[in-house]
């Protein structure tokens, strides 16, 4: 399944079987959404700061909406350059909203500034993090 590129909040949701029609990529932030046999996976690149958690935000909020319920949501931050408050707020609130319904979120080989916000504020702790998370098993879909 090709990947889904969202550059400003889009309208729908992730849960049909064909991708979303997609805007220009933003050249400070975006989130590619990949299907996985064991959930979504966001691949963040970018500055993770107050003018772009929102695309994050809605990105984690319709695959944590996802039907039926991931059992894992997995958050690539390899690639991402910059992080600041509001992108770990938008973190945490995903993870209150996953611990609801029974998902983990996963945050995938972090990078150095992402890894940095977290021991400062004692929540890497609080996240399930993957130094080397697995390759993406693309889910089979028929039809």
């Amino acid at each position: 399944m090709p990947a889904v590129r969202w550059s400003c909040p889009p309208h729908g949701d992730i849960r049909g079987s064909h991708p979303i029609a997609v805007a220009e990529p933003d050249p400070f932030f975006t989130v590619t959404v990949r299907d996985s046999l064991a959930g979504p996976v966001l691949e963040c690149q970018g500055e993770l700061e107050p003018d772009t958690a929102n695309r994050l935000r809605t990105a984690l909020d319709r695959a944590l909406a996802s039907l039926p319920v991931p059992p894992m949501l997995m958050v690539d931050l390899s690639a991402v350059t910059f992080m600041d408050s509001s992108g770990l707020n938008t973190l945490l609130r995903a993870r209150m909203a996953a611990v609801r319904q029974g998902t983990i979120v996963h945050l995938a080989r972090p990078s150095h500034p992402v890894v940095r916000v977290l021991r400062i504020t004692g929540t890497d702790r609080l996240f399930d993090i993957d130094q080397d998370a697995p390759a993406v098993v693309p889910r089979t879909r028929t039809g």
